[in-house]
């Protein structure tokens, strides 16, 4: 695929973030051109983002506005200069503190072109920016977990260093090629906080390349998630779904991503939403879904009992629609599974660097940005008895997710380093691949029962916690 010029934007920050890398269980100390950068992106306040649209053709945009605001649009041109362009109106959402998050959907892009972009209130424009859209099929997705940008009471600079440290990631991911999506397997935020969300992303290459976020059980300790993110396709007709968040779903290239709220035990309707997302996208070749607890990492035992009921969950999903890919965080450790089928190994890859066809779902987890872990107590950790291959590391670790239309092939980077520790490929050579035809199990509806009253009731548990709470979340 031919590769289009990094944006304005991105060299911008490029220099911003030029310097010696150095690493540790903590965020990156922000260097003095971070610092200066900082003042400037925090005291503004908007912490803008784009994320995927429903597919190629869209971007959904959003940022902060002051609570008079009467109107809010996005104004797209082919041209840097912004002549002939097109604006798109957008919708607002009241937040928590009483101001205004805006939310415009940009459509009818085309294939292979690069916009420039300039979002606006009757009040307030922003700078202008650019993405590129895809030529065809081909592109490459980077894939983090676990961010934890967070609010620490006894570090007035916690969130400008963390917001620094994935800044290095993203910048350093982005100098090995063009970035055409960034995925992050939830936990973003520590406490949930709406300042946690608004320095993840401050690095400019969330104006050019679009985010999709996920919830994870420490998004979940706020409220701000739910009136931040904008996500297309998302599930309206769920049964139990929590208060901040919904599974929803998107196409880019030949590949469709689920992304799914796995802090929500309703099996049932996770299912369906598949269901429903398969029949708008029959002819898709690539089935990736995204959540953020690990399953089958095994690398914190006293974390085991949790992960046998979400393997219960997840794994007859997986099975039932033939999932190619699985990506997850939570462990904060990095792991890759053999291909998995009805919760054992169909197929090992252990040793492997690709395989075809796999004969089950390959499960993967990757290491945390700004809380990296290796070694417990000075005892390595156990793995997995489905893992196929495990790596420690005191590094922030990112993944490059390589698609064509017969392969994916997994580049995986510590910050800093000059080559991957290791790389993997995933080839298919038809729609189903070598998954088996029948992913259907006897116990599945009993298992679904069972999980959606626990699902139920858990949310009605957390729902009334946030309610009584509900002031001890807001203006942070």
């Amino acid at each position: 695929m031919n590769r289009i010029k990094r944006t304005v934007s991105l060299l911008l920050c490029a220099l911003l973030l030029c310097g010696s890398v150095g690493f540790g269980a903590s965020a990156l100390e922000a260097d003095d051109a971070w610092q200066r950068y900082w003042q400037t992106y925090s005291a503004d306040g908007v912490g803008m983002y784009m994320a995927p649209g429903a597919d190629e053709t869209e971007r959904n945009i959003s940022w902060y506005a002051d609570a008079d605001t009467q109107s809010c649009r996005v104004a797209v041109s082919e041209s840097a200069d912004m002549s002939n362009a097109r604006t798109f109106s957008g919708t607002s959402v009241r937040t928590p503190e009483g101001d205004l998050r805006c939310k415009t959907t940009v459509h009818s892009l085309w294939p292979g072109k690069t916009y420039y972009y300039k979002c606006a209130t009757d009040k307030w424009e922003s700078e202008t920016y650019s993405f590129s859209t895809l030529s065809d099929n081909n592109f490459t997705a980077m894939y983090v977990t676990d961010i934890h940008v967070s609010l620490e009471d006894d570090d007035a600079d916690s969130l400008m260093n963390q917001s620094y440290t994935f800044s290095r990631v993203l910048e350093d991911a982005a100098g090995r090629g063009e970035l055409d999506l960034v995925i992050s397997a939830g936990d973003q935020a520590s406490r949930g906080y709406r300042s946690e969300y608004t320095a993840l992303v401050a690095s400019p290459v969330l104006r050019s390349t679009p985010f999709a976020l996920c919830p994870g059980n420490h998004d979940r300790k706020g409220i701000a998630y739910r009136t931040f993110t904008d996500n297309p396709n998302e599930d309206s007709r769920a049964i139990v779904h929590s208060l901040i968040a919904r599974d929803y779903y998107y196409v880019k290239g030949d590949a469709l991503f689920f992304v799914f709220d796995s802090n929500v035990g309703s099996m049932t309707d996770h299912r369906n939403f598949v269901r429903r997302a398969l029949r708008a996208n029959p002819d898709v070749k690539w089935r990736v879904a995204v959540f953020h607890h690990d399953l089958y990492g095994g690398r914190i035992e006293r974390r085991e009992s949790e992960n046998k009921l979400l393997r219960a969950i997840w794994a007859p999903i997986f099975d039932e629609f033939r999932f190619d890919l699985v990506l997850l965080g939570h462990s904060h450790y990095y792991t890759i599974s053999n291909a998995v089928f009805k919760n054992r190994t169909n197929q090992s890859l252990a040793g492997l660097d690709s395989v075809t066809d796999p004969a089950g779902t390959v499960v993967m987890v990757s290491g945390s940005i700004n809380r990296p872990r290796s070694v417990e107590d000075g005892e390595e950790p156990p793995v997995g008895e489905n893992v196929a291959y495990a790596y420690l590391s005191q590094a922030p670790i990112y993944n490059l997710l390589d698609f064509t239309e017969d392969s994916v092939t997994v580049r995986s980077y510590e910050l800093g380093a000059e080559e991957a520790f290791h790389t993997f490929t995933i080839a298919k050579t038809s729609a189903q691949g070598g998954h088996p035809a029948n992913g259907r199990s006897f116990y599945d509806p009993f298992v679904r029962f069972v999980a959606d009253v626990y699902g139920f009731f858990n949310e009605v548990v957390t729902t009334a916690r946030f309610r009584l709470h509900w002031n001890d979340f807001v203006g942070k």
